[in-house]
């Protein structure tokens, strides 16, 4: 079989704001709480607060601190934060732009697969089936939640099997949104903040001689860890792992590391990044947000849009994406660029302040 092809991306980042200014705005928010949430938040704080609680000057209750020697990220650091929808409509936002710009006669949408950490008062079944009721068309929807960023990888997964396994499947919508609002912290620990964002990309079965981003190869994998960031130096526990499954994965399609252009991966752990680049004998194209915000399961398809903007389409452009899920999830993908599409594959939305 071919491999599947990414036909379109598309990826929106609303305006970033001062840390300071978001901690003003969720304290104004956490005193108007829901009765619902508060007394869902209760029930798991014994086990779990300290995470939320884990930020300077403020008590812990009880729990022990997350990590005491770290800098925390400071209150100048720009966050994405959006203002104008919650987490069903920014999700909603990129799967019509994507859609609008497909061509007349394009194929249905088969299969829609939401991915996402955040929760809002919508489960994520709900907006999976608000993303099918949009598309307009009858199709399968489901979701991928709580793997953070590494649910992306998962879904592609699923899209490349689901094309193997189903041959009446020939497009797959894949949606990744993240909207944090209290009662959920944006704080990860002690460095790592959580932006808001989202994108979205049609993965396709097409003919041979399709031009767009062939999706060579995908893998997942789960590895406990600690929640907790490292100091400097300090391995963390999904290096080799990481290492390991990137090593794999070129082996498998004979490629060795200089046969890879672009290596994107994700912030907020450098000893993660520094292994992959020393692995692959070149730097990570970098972030266009800062370095101690992570979005999440919209980090990779927002990363992809920017890569894509810039890549060449009239020659082979191999991309590896890498990321990890604050849980112990890893994950990498193998793309290629073969030709230049049909029609442009990224569209990045974004806010005036954020503008890739």
């Amino acid at each position: 079989m071919n491999p599947p092809v990414i036909t379109a991306v598309t990826a929106w980042v609303p305006e970033a704001i001062p840390l300071s200014r978001w901690m003003t705005i969720e304290s104004t928010l956490r005193a108007t709480g829901h009765p619902g949430w508060d007394a869902w938040m209760r029930s798991w704080h014994p086990d779990y607060g300290h995470w939320l609680d884990a930020w300077p000057g403020k008590e812990t209750g009880g729990s022990h601190p997350v990590h005491s020697g770290l800098v925390t990220p400071g209150m100048t650091c720009m966050v994405p934060v959006e203002t104008g929808t919650g987490l069903s409509g920014l999700a909603v936002k990129v799967a019509n732009a994507l859609c609008a710009a497909r061509l007349p006669d394009a194929r249905p949408v088969d299969v829609i697969v939401f991915c996402h950490s955040s929760l809002d008062e919508h489960v994520s079944t709900t907006v999976a089936g608000r993303l099918c009721a949009e598309v307009g068309t009858p199709c399968f929807p489901f979701s991928v939640s709580q793997q953070h960023g590494v649910s992306p990888f998962t879904a592609l997964r699923l899209a490349a099997d689901l094309l193997v396994a189903e041959p009446h499947v020939q497009t797959i919508l894949i949606v990744a949104a993240e909207k944090w609002f209290p009662p959920f912290s944006r704080m990860c620990g002690t460095c790592m903040v959580h932006g808001d964002a989202a994108g979205a990309m049609l993965v396709e079965r097409t003919d041979p001689g399709t031009g767009g981003v062939h999706l060579l190869d995908v893998a997942t994998r789960h590895v406990p860890v600690d929640m907790v960031c490292r100091d400097a130096g300090v391995a963390d526990a999904r290096t080799f792992p990481l290492l390991s499954m990137i090593d794999s994965l070129l082996a498998r399609h004979g490629l060795h590391d200089g046969n890879v252009n672009d290596v994107v991966g994700h912030p907020g752990i450098p000893s993660l990044r520094a292994a992959v680049s020393d692995l692959l004998g070149r730097p990570d194209a970098g972030v266009q947000h800062e370095h101690c915000v992570h979005l999440g399961a919209a980090e990779s398809i927002v990363r992809l849009a920017q890569i894509l903007n810039r890549a060449a389409c009239g020659r082979r452009h191999r991309v590896l994406l890498w990321g990890y899920g604050t849980g112990g999830f890893i994950g990498t993908a193998l793309l290629e660029m073969r030709g230049a599409p049909s029609q442009p594959i990224s569209r990045t939305m974004s806010s005036p302040s954020y503008d890739p």
